[in-house]
C-alpha cells in the first residue's frame, strides 16, 4: 500500500535540548515528520539532488535514443599537432 504525498513542508525548529532541527513534514503520507540535524539534512539534500540528476539524465536518454546510436557509430578522430 502506498500513500501519495500532496505537500512537503520544511521548517527550522528548535528541539527540547536547544539544538536546531530541520523538520520535514510530508502531508498526505502516513507516519510522523522527520526531525534532522543540519548535517543530516545536508546529507539528505545531497542524496536527493543526486537522485534527481540521475533520473533526469535517464529520462533524457530515453527520449533521445539516436544519441546512443551516433556515439556507438562514431570513431575517434586523430588531430594533427600544428
Amino acid at each position: 500500500m502506498s500513500s501519495q504525498v500532496t505537500q512537503v513542508q520544511v521548517e527550522l525548529t528548535t528541539a527540547e535540548d536547544g539544538q536546531d532541527r530541520v523538520a520535514i513534514t510530508l502531508e498526505g503520507a502516513l507516519g510522523p515528520a522527520l526531525a534532522l540535524t543540519p548535517s543530516q539534512a545536508r546529507a539528505l539534500a545531497t542524496d536527493l539532488i543526486t537522485a534527481v540528476n540521475r533520473a533526469e539524465v535517464k529520462a533524457n536518454l530515453k527520449v533521445s535514443p539516436n544519441l546512443w546510436r551516433r556515439s556507438k557509430e562514431s570513431r575517434p578522430r586523430l588531430l594533427a599537432a600544428g
